[in-house]
């Protein structure tokens, strides 16, 4: 079979009715014909995968971080690889895995990339690549939507942060990693399967895609301006002020609040607590440079 690449793009990412000729020059330079479907709606990717999975080596998305999560599972079923064009606004996992933003030396790592098998985190059954949180990231959610997320870009994530921050409560929220278990008062909770979320920010800054771990913090409630001065370390996964946060790492965390809690995975609002988290460790070959 010669190689042959099905590329899925959402067109309503912010970059995602840029033109795919560059794209597919870079392929076609490389031996690599391709198959193009722009997608009208996220439920379309598992008939689009099955339809073509025989014909093809390799999946390609065109999107952000919403429309790669949504294709976690008809991934790991085909067994074939992912690449990525990172067409969305945040492009968390694409800066995870050093894929470059610029969509034409994207395609080259599809193109001439290596496979690296990565994990997957688990949240009551929904797959996800990057990070779930309960508390202030779901306001800031809620906040945001496509139309200003299209507009503003990065911008619109500060805009929507300081919004969130004025209608933020805090939470109480039983947290058990590996069996141990402990109670914090909150105003966020996040757990990572990758380094970056949250447009650039780190769960660790060693987190690692393939440690076979999940990351996981709590932010003590704390001030607008004392959020402000740690919000270096927060960004960085550095946490150097570690009075205000507390840390976990493990393979399984459940977190169960007195009230049911939205949860955000990678910007979307998928469930409620309590929230039942695993990971799935190597579970998704995807193609990545040749130097990382």
């Amino acid at each position: 079979m010669c190689a042959k690449a099905l590329i899925l793009t959402n067109p309503r990412a912010r970059q995602g009715d840029d033109d795919l000729d560059p794209v597919l020059e870079v392929l076609q330079s490389s031996g690599i014909d391709a198959i193009t479907r722009p997608l009208d709606k996220i439920d379309e990717i598992p008939r689009s995968i099955a339809t073509h999975r025989d014909s093809i080596d390799r999946i390609v998305i065109g999107g952000g971080d919403g429309t790669l999560n949504a294709c976690i599972k008809s991934v790991m079923e085909s067994g074939l690889p992912l690449g990525i064009l990172p067409m969305g606004t945040a492009n968390d996992l694409a800066r995870t895995l050093q894929i470059p933003f610029d969509i034409r030396d994207a395609a080259r790592v599809v193109a001439d990339g290596r496979i690296k098998h990565i994990d997957i985190g688990v949240v009551n059954d929904t797959y996800f690549f990057n990070a779930a949180s309960i508390g202030l990231a779901v306001k800031v959610t809620r906040t945001l939507n496509p139309e200003t997320k299209k507009k503003w870009g990065g911008l619109s994530y500060p805009i929507a942060f300081l919004r969130a921050f004025r209608e933020n409560r805090s939470f109480s929220a039983e947290v058990t990693c590996d069996g141990r278990t402990d109670i914090f008062r909150s105003i966020q909770i996040t757990v990572g399967n990758g380094r970056h979320y949250g447009r650039g920010m780190a769960i660790r800054e060693d987190a690692e895609i393939d440690d076979h771990l999940l990351h996981c913090y709590s932010l003590e409630p704390q001030s607008f301006w004392d959020l402000v001065k740690a919000a270096p370390s927060i960004f960085k996964g550095t946490f150097g002020n570690r009075d205000r946060v507390s840390l976990m790492e493990g393979r399984k965390i459940d977190i169960l609040t007195a009230k049911s809690m939205a949860i955000d995975i990678d910007g979307e609002l998928i469930g409620r607590t309590p929230a039942h988290f695993s990971i799935k460790p190597a579970a998704l070959p995807v193609i990545v440079p040749k130097e990382t």
